[in-house]
């Protein structure tokens, strides 16, 4: 029988010592012979060298691994932390109390067979007291407040109404199928006011057109508001002056010591195409959680209280159009995109869940009902995070106390509603105008879908918040805005997360509000750096 050939190995080179091993095996018997020459350097930036002739040195094991290499250094970040030695921990700072306010936008037995004009009828009649002490306010209580069928030609006097807005942009199924004009569907626009635009006011038993000092362009359907004019000969009413309900009282912010953040984020977008967005989303629940930064970072992350999520938590990809157009044989065997999206979003708060309670609102790509309020998200789609306490599934809009801090907000339909409809550019000025408005949304039900309530309006804010915020912003913006009466609030956007990477941070003691942005490298920055900035 022939005799085994003998193999030899590879010279392997040791990082840091400038010499070269070679190993020799023959046959079964292993014998192993280092053929090297003492080094003539020695590594002048901190690095060791191991001399295999001097006996003073320590053997060094054939196939150290790196961690080994790394525990004879000195300590840095990246160093596993020693088994008796812990870092610090950090308590976090739990909310002192919590009132869920969000009732009113909570739907009970559901009828669909009534008219809309009820709920313009009820929005007019709750909001003029209020509308009548501010007009008395502004033009004195010896103008009168007259009904619209009471006006008189040439006579100046103050009226009380609902604003309807004539736009001829303004999209129309029952236009767009009309056979008699055999019309072609208009292109999508950004916004559909135009010069010819016309503005009407109703009130229970008339209407009548507006002109003068009144900017067309800018109000839209369904705002209850007080003019000052008079009626002229050809039959409308010529403005000299308007007013609005404005902010309404406000609760006095408590005093507190101690700094408490609220987390708000919109605009998930899971189940979307942007793949960037889950390394920032990522990075977002690391922060939370204290897993990310220094122990300064870690201490400031320990005083979040709540995390808030603004709506759109999945993607518009998800939104599956074509299982309505084909046939059903087509797509019978046809996974929903929503199925996995709604499964990460179910780990996630998990995640979240785990360590600060979470607040989840629903949004317009979400998978409950389409008009407003819209009803939480159901809680069999979360069968793991449902078990944590801590999470709650709450309405759009959504109103609690935290603290003491009032906060309202929307998901963001209703602003951007508005932005179509009228010539505001800035979501953060449109959500300044419906508070002074005292309505949330006064375009629904005309241009956004809302369900017809009968004897109230709920969308009507009573209360003056604290803190009042839209989700799925372009960009984050923020201001604090003073009323007559003392009260002080802060108005956020809250960017959409998929496409800025960035949530707010509100100190519930003094009301500020930072952004804090998780960037990552992208294929269109020259130079990418990771930003995890406040």
């Amino acid at each position: 029988m022939p005799a085994k050939r003998p193999s030899n190995t590879h010279a392997r080179q040791l990082a840091g010592t400038g010499r070269r091993a070679r190993a020799e095996v023959t046959g079964s018997s292993t014998r192993r012979r280092l053929l090297s020459t003492r080094a003539s350097e020695v590594n002048r930036e901190g690095g060791f060298t191991w001399c295999p002739t001097d006996p003073s040195c320590p053997a060094l094991p054939a196939r150290a691994m790196f961690s080994e290499h790394a525990a004879r250094g000195e300590r840095t970040l990246l160093s596993a932390s020693l088994p008796e030695q812990h870092g610090p921990t950090f308590e976090r700072l739990p909310p002192a109390s919590y009132t869920n306010c969000s009732a009113c936008f909570t739907l009970g037995e559901r009828h669909f067979n009534r008219q809309y004009a009820s709920i313009y009828a009820s929005r007019l009649k709750q909001m003029r007291p209020a509308l009548i002490e501010r007009a008395k306010l502004k033009w004195g209580a010896d103008v009168a407040v007259k009904r619209l069928c009471e006006l008189q030609v040439k006579e100046k006097c103050s009226v009380i109404g609902t604003l309807f807005k004539n736009m001829e942009l303004k999209p129309s199924i029952l236009r767009e199928i009309s056979e008699e004009h055999n019309l072609l569907p208009q292109p999508a626009r950004a916004k559909y006011t135009d010069q010819l635009d016309e503005l009407i006011l109703e009130d229970e038993l008339q209407r009548i057109k507006l002109e003068g000092k009144i900017d067309i362009q800018k109000l839209v359907t369904g705002a209850v508001i007080a003019l000052f004019g008079a009626e002229q000969d050809n039959g409308k009413f010529l403005v000299e002056d308007l007013c609005t309900s404005d902010i309404p009282p406000q609760q006095q912010l408590p005093v507190s010591d101690t700094d408490r953040y609220v987390l708000l984020v919109s605009g998930l977008g899971l189940g979307g195409k942007n793949a960037d967005s889950l390394l920032g989303l990522q990075l977002l629940i690391d922060m939370v959680t204290g897993q990310l930064g220094d122990e300064g970072e870690q201490s400031s992350a320990a005083k979040i209280s709540r995390v808030i999520l603004a709506g759109n938590l999945l993607s518009r990809n998800t939104q599956n159009k074509d299982s309505f157009t084909k046939a059903k044989y087509l797509t019978k065997k046809t996974q929903a995109a929503s199925v996995e999206a709604i499964k990460m979003l179910d780990e996630i708060l998990v995640q979240l869940s785990a360590s600060v309670p979470v607040d989840c609102m629903p949004g317009e790509f979400d998978p409950t009902n389409y008009t407003l309020p819209q009803q939480p998200l159901h809680h069999c789609m979360f069968p793991q995070a449902v078990t944590y306490p801590t999470m709650q599934l709450v309405t759009n809009p959504y109103q609690a106390d935290i603290d003491g801090v009032r906060f309202l907000g929307t998901a963001g339909q209703n602003v951007n509603d508005i932005f179509c409809y009228s010539s505001m550019n800035d979501h953060l000025e449109i959500l300044e105008w419906t508070l002074k408005i005292g309505h949330l949304s006064p375009t629904a039900p005309d241009t956004l879908g809302c369900y017809p309530f009968y004897e109230t309006d709920p969308f009507i804010i009573k209360d003056c918040p604290h803190v009042y915020f839209c989700g799925n912003a372009p960009s984050f913006k923020s201001k604090i805005v003073k009323g007559v009466e003392g009260q002080r609030l802060l108005l956020v956007t809250v960017p959409e997360f998929a496409t800025t990477q960035k949530a707010c941070l509100v100190n519930l003691r003094t009301l500020e509000c930072q952004p804090v942005s998780f960037s990552a490298f992208s294929a269109e920055d020259d130079i990418g750096e990771m930003d995890i900035s406040h």
